[in-house]
């Protein structure tokens, strides 16, 4: 990470920061640049001067009373290290100070956290309804009136929940309700999602044999989404899905019904993310099919010319 997006990373946090950082870098861009050349020049400068002493010393003593004139013109000193921490805090009391103005400016879409001026009703990327609220307020306290960093979750003051964060918990809900509410309409053969989580999301996979649906879901940890594939292998089976094929396996349960075939594969879950396992539906039929039976092997022929000539 470079100083000049360290600066941004601290003078605000999380999703606003990344909201945020594009409209700050055009903002204080030419202040930076200013600071950067003045510190470019300095150092430039005081190595001019080096050299020039260097070349002095070495010259002939006749020589050495004679006006040298700096390549560079007038060089400056080398900054000293307080003019250097000095400088870098003027530029973050800048990027401070512009992200505050920000926050009171912008809003954020608590659908896909895209930034949006004040005045604005509607996501223009996403067509989402944005908060009436803009950054700064819903960073601050309704209980006490504290006014908190951008993106926090609770009140430094008084540990009450701030509004932004009440606001992004009911679109991630309303977000879910309506991953559910795809699913009964998109896969009513199979019993809906009830094992927890966060951030679901149900997408049709394209160019496969049979349609094929790719339902998935954050959960707190990893062990929580294991937790997780594990109740929803016995919601399915309680729901009449079971092992099936020639290589039955907990991993892909099938359910029949009226010749129609249902299957949910569990065995590629954790290809991704650990704690955000994918859950695959489509209506394949099992390998080897349904009710297969292994073939019984033939009984062995016993050795020998007797059994070459009577097996």
């Amino acid at each position: 990470m470079g100083l000049f997006d360290k600066l941004i990373k601290d003078a605000v946090s999380g999703a606003v920061g990344n909201a945020v950082s594009e409209a700050m870098k055009q903002a204080i861009q030419p202040k930076a640049d200013e600071l950067a050349q003045q510190a470019v020049n300095q150092a430039a400068g005081a190595l001019n001067q080096a050299q020039q002493a260097s070349a002095a010393n070495a010259a002939p003593a006749e020589n050495q009373n004679a006006d040298v004139q700096p390549a560079g013109g007038n060089a400056a000193q080398m900054p000293s290290k307080e003019e250097m921490e000095a400088a870098l805090g003027t530029l973050g009391s800048l990027f401070s100070g512009f992200a505050a103005k920000a926050a009171e400016s912008m809003k954020l879409c608590p659908k896909c956290g895209e930034p949006a001026a004040a005045d604005k009703a509607f996501c223009q990327k996403c067509g989402a309804k944005l908060p009436d609220m803009t950054i700064a307020e819903g960073a601050k306290c309704p209980k006490c009136g504290r006014q908190n960093d951008p993106d926090t979750k609770f009140c430094a003051g008084c540990g009450e929940k701030l509004p932004a964060a009440l606001a992004k918990e009911q679109a991630a809900a309303e977000a879910d309700a309506e991953v559910l509410a795809l699913w009964k309409e998109k896969l009513p053969d199979f019993p809906v999602w009830n094992c927890g989580g966060t951030e679901l999301a149900l997408e049709q996979i394209p160019d496969t044999d049979t349609e094929t649906w790719r339902f998935s879901v954050r959960l707190e940890s990893d062990a929580a989404a294991q937790n997780a594939v594990r109740q929803y292998r016995q919601l399915l089976m309680q729901n009449g899905f079971q092992k099936e094929g020639q290589y039955p396996s907990d991993e892909h349960l099938y359910k029949r019904v009226n010749g129609v075939s249902m299957h949910c594969d569990t065995e590629h879950c954790f290809e991704g993310d650990a704690d955000s396992p994918d859950f695959y539906f489509n209506h394949s039929q099992p390998y080897g099919g349904y009710d297969y039976k292994k073939p019984e092997s033939k009984p062995k022929q016993s050795g020998g010319l007797l059994g070459a000539l009577f097996g």
